[in-house]
C-alpha cells in the first residue's frame, strides 16, 4: 500500500547563506540531506513526504517576485511536535549549539505541555513542543491541538 502524496510537500525559506543554513538544519537539527546545489539551494527531509528548501534569498525574486529580510523576524514559525519534555530541552540545546538564537527557553506551559523557541540563522522561528494531547491518526489526521 503506497502513501498518498501530501498536498503540501515543500516549505521554502529564503536564506542569506545556504551553506550555513544547510549545516544548521542537517548537523544541528539532524534533518537528512536530500539534494544540494552549493550556494543556491538545499533540500532536507523534515517529515513523511515533506521537505524544507533552503533557497538563496537573492535568487528567489526570479520565481517569487520581490522578497527579502526586514528588521523584524519573519511572521512565521515552524513547529516540531515531540514525544516528551526532555526532547524539547534536547532539541533547544542542540539548536542553540548549532547557532540558533534563543527566543524562549524550554517552559512548562499552563496547558500541560512544554515548549521552547529559537531563531535559525536567518531569523525563522522554530517552536519545539511537547503537547500530551497531540497525536496523528493512522489516516494522517492531526488531533489534540
Amino acid at each position: 500500500m503506497s502513501t498518498p502524496t501530501p498536498p503540501v510537500t515543500a516549505i521554502t525559506l529564503g536564506v542569506r547563506d545556504v551553506g550555513r543554513s544547510t549545516a544548521f538544519y542537517t548537523d544541528g537539527l539532524g534533518f537528512p540531506l536530500i539534494n544540494a546545489i552549493p550556494g543556491e539551494i538545499t533540500f532536507v527531509q523534515i517529515g513523511p513526504g515533506l521537505m524544507l528548501a533552503l533557497w538563496n534569498v537573492a535568487s528567489m525574486p526570479s520565481e517569487y517576485g520581490a522578497v527579502g529580510h526586514g528588521e523584524l523576524a519573519p511572521p512565521m514559525s515552524l513547529g516540531h511536535n515531540v514525544a516528551d519534555a526532555d526532547t524539547v530541552r534536547r532539541m533547544y540545546a542542540a539548536a542553540v549549539a548549532a547557532g540558533a538564537e534563543p527566543v524562549n527557553p524550554p517552559t512548562d506551559q499552563e496547558w500541560g505541555g512544554t515548549s521552547a523557541c529559537v531563531a535559525d540563522p536567518d531569523g525563522f522561528r522554530w517552536d519545539f513542543v511537547f503537547n500530551p494531547a497531540f497525536s496523528v491518526g493512522s489516516d494522517g489526521s492531526v488531533r489534540g491541538v
